[in-house]
């Protein structure tokens, strides 16, 4: 007969919020944890590591006497504090752990090799000018003002930039690999990590790919200004949300959109356009930007109202949605799509580590949600 391990009321009654307050299915659940509850059922250790499994809910914690004490700090740097003003998912936690994993192992690599802080962590702290911070950033990552004019692929080449910068930039639209658990673009689009050697922006890739441009910008804000951030804000509006915020965002937009091409262009393509939708679409296609941005700028050079704006970014999400349905099942080239999850410059620190001994395959593996075969192919085309 197998042995039965009592869990304590206290913990069942948490994890029975914790599954409330996620995306799990918790009809097939509820009877049984109500059991453990009340003592009517006493559960063997498998049957436990089941329910630890199902619930994401680390198996441990189903042996402690009281709730664990989760806290997540990063949740106070949320965008806009008034959306999912609950516990976070497990989903978020999981990957803001891992993150803050990495960060961790690449501070310890940059300064036992004798690396300094990264200047531009914090650098424009008490800066409030949008200009001046948009200049800032063009001149750390090396492009003029009308840099998306011969450039394709904008958010690989920024990414790049900004690795280049000592910016760790991670990717990913699940939780690890688990393709069950993919990451909800409702509760975060993106999120910072502020560390004097080793700062991380991490994207969620199931946001739209000019999403992902203008979160990548916006984070990479939050670095040269020096304050962590969970960007959970899919419309830009700036209502409800901090005066960082609202230049985190104009400066974002100001490096997509300049505002001394902006005036000129918009008021040609006004003339020529018969709505502001295809006026709209048309600046968007000059710039190489989403509409929603453009309409943001439109909005704030007072050629565009709140209304207007507010039916535009609805239809853009809308959109995207649907494009997203349609797209599902799709599953790519796998080695390709891992690659992308993982920052070039932090896996070159990886490689370099083990080859030097000093870290293990094991760790390596674990850093990088990679096996012996995955990572050697990472490895490969990486010096491909």
């Amino acid at each position: 007969m197998k042995a039965t391990y009592r869990v304590s009321p206290e913990v069942v009654a948490w994890v029975i919020k914790q599954i409330k307050t996620s995306d799990i299915p918790s009809i097939s659940l509820d009877t049984t944890l109500k059991a453990w509850k009340t003592g009517e059922t006493i559960p063997t250790f498998d049957e436990i590591e089941h329910v630890s499994k199902k619930t994401h809910i680390p198996l441990g914690y189903f042996f402690l006497q009281r709730p664990p004490e989760e806290k997540i700090k990063l949740m106070k740097y949320r965008t806009v504090a008034s959306l999912g003003s609950g516990n976070p998912s497990r989903d978020l936690i999981d990957t803001i752990a891992d993150m803050e994993q990495i960060v961790d192992w690449t501070r310890d690599y940059l300064v036992s090799g004798g690396s300094e802080a990264n200047t531009i962590v914090g650098k424009l702290k008490n800066e409030t000018n949008v200009e001046t911070i948009a200049k800032d950033i063009r001149t750390t990552l090396g492009i003029s003002e009308d840099w998306f004019k011969t450039i394709e692929d904008h958010f690989k080449y920024l990414r790049t930039r900004i690795s280049e910068a000592g910016v760790i930039v991670m990717m990913n639209g699940v939780v690890r690999n688990n393709t069950r658990r993919p990451l909800d673009i409702n509760e975060f689009r993106a999120f910072t990590l502020i560390d004097a050697y080793a700062p991380l922006i991490f994207i969620n890739a199931t946001d739209s790919p000019n999403g992902r441009i203008f979160s990548l910008l916006h984070e990479f804000t939050h670095i040269y200004l020096g304050v962590d951030n969970l960007f959970n804000d899919r419309n830009g509006n700036n209502k409800g949300v901090s005066k960082l915020e609202t230049i985190c965002n104009a400066v974002a937009a100001e490096i997509l959109v300049p505002s001394r091409l902006f005036g000129n262009i918009w008021d040609t393509m006004r003339s020529q356009s018969a709505t502001l939708d295809v006026t709209i679409a048309r600046v968007a296609h000059v710039f190489k930007s989403g509409n929603v941005v453009i309409a943001r700028k439109a909005l704030d050079a007072g050629k565009l109202t709140q209304p207007l704006y507010d039916r535009i970014v609805h239809d853009a999400i809308l959109g995207f949605n649907a494009q997203k349905q349609a797209q599902k099942g799709n599953g790519g080239n796998y080695y390709k799509t891992k690659g992308s999850r993982i920052d070039t410059r932090f896996f070159a620190f990886v490689i370099d580590s083990v080859a030097q001994g000093k870290t293990l395959y094991t760790e390596a593996f674990r850093l990088t949600d990679t096996n012996r075969t995955t990572f050697s192919k990472l490895v490969e085309g990486l010096h491909a």
